[in-house]
């Protein structure tokens, strides 16, 4: 850290973090890599759920971490409330330069309630704010967005959504925070496989709302028989066995730690991510475009702002049928049989 700039004292919060996720790589990167500068950080999160890696990271960083005592969606809004209010009792003891909060929580107030007349307070909005998702906003939450010193969005479209739903004109694009697991110079071109097959994927969180179903319907496709699929991940919805019946379809399940995540992004020829989800900018497209993938994604909150290349990735309407996405998927693999990606 440069000796002539101010040591900060950040107090993060997210209200409840799981194993593992984009939301909750960004936010202990962010605290990890402001505690390896010098700064002194403490992050705050309403449940005990972190896996094991986010947590190594916190530990190297030395970021202070405060968690209340329960798994993820176990405690309700009363026994997080008075937890914080109890832990707010040291915090408003100490002085805070940035109080950084995020995550869809009307009890981020609770945490700026520990700032002082010069405390930046910052909320991060990591999804897309777009009408289905506000359709499940409480009264308590909006005034969270309202009443942010600054708020800002993971991506344009989030921070235009935003600014309608709170009625401000200075919502700010604030990017992801990650590491890309693979290194420039283990990036190859494509070279076909012996028997013929592309290999398309998914990774990362394994839930109905990113289009597991979908890939499953389309996998058999006579138009893709060409295609093999590979998902990657974990998720209490699809156990191993929801997948046996489907031929061309290979669960690999979870990967842990950054060098499993380049060798399965390594072993891909291109990524598809059909979500329905309210994605605010999709951490695992971000991520296999560090190993040079082509993708192809339904479009939800700001996917289409990384649709920079048009010969490298394919954004479909969100409710795009089978038909379409199958033509979609059909038309990347060609392009990338002809070297056109």
């Amino acid at each position: 850290m440069n000796p002539a700039l101010k040591t900060l004292r950040v107090l993060a919060y997210a209200p409840q973090m799981a194993a593992y996720g984009g939301m909750e790589r960004h936010v202990c990167s962010l605290a990890a890599a402001l505690g390896l500068r010098g700064h002194q950080v403490e992050l705050v999160t309403t449940s005990n759920s972190l896996g094991a890696l986010l947590r190594d990271e916190l530990s190297i960083g030395k970021v202070k971490l405060h968690e209340l005592p329960v798994r993820r969606g176990s405690a309700g809004v009363g026994r997080k409330f008075l937890w914080l209010a109890l832990k707010l009792w040291s915090l408003r003891q100490q002085s805070w330069d940035i109080i950084y909060t995020n995550g869809q929580s009307a009890l981020a107030r609770q945490l700026w309630r520990a700032a002082g007349p010069k405390t930046r307070v910052i909320h991060h909005h990591h999804t897309s704010a777009d009408s289905d998702e506000r359709s499940t906003w409480s009264p308590s939450f909006l005034q969270v967005l309202r009443q942010a010193k600054e708020l800002v969005g993971c991506s344009e479209a989030t921070c235009r959504e935003l600014g309608k739903a709170a009625g401000r004109q200075d919502t700010r694009f604030l990017p992801y925070l990650t590491s890309c697991p693979v290194r420039a110079e283990q990036v190859n071109d494509f070279h076909p496989r012996s028997d013929g097959t592309l290999h398309f994927g998914f990774v990362g969180r394994m839930i109905p709302e990113k289009g597991i179903d979908r890939i499953l319907a389309i996998s058999d496709a006579p138009g893709l028989s060409d295609l093999r699929w590979h998902l990657h991940g974990a998720g209490a919805a699809y156990p191993e066995s929801h997948f046996q019946s489907y031929q061309n379809v290979v669960y690999h399940g979870a990967y842990q730690g950054m060098e499993a995540h380049a060798k399965v992004l390594l072993g891909l020829d291109a990524l598809v991510l059909l979500s329905t989800h309210n994605e605010g900018m999709p951490l695992s497209l971000i991520e296999g475009m560090s190993a040079g993938l082509p993708w192809l994604a339904t479009d939800r909150g700001g996917t289409r702002e990384i649709a920079v290349e048009p010969e490298e990735t394919i954004v479909l309407p969100s409710e795009a049928n089978d038909s379409a996405l199958i033509g979609g998927i059909r038309s990347l693999a060609d392009r990338i049989r002809s070297g056109g990606t």
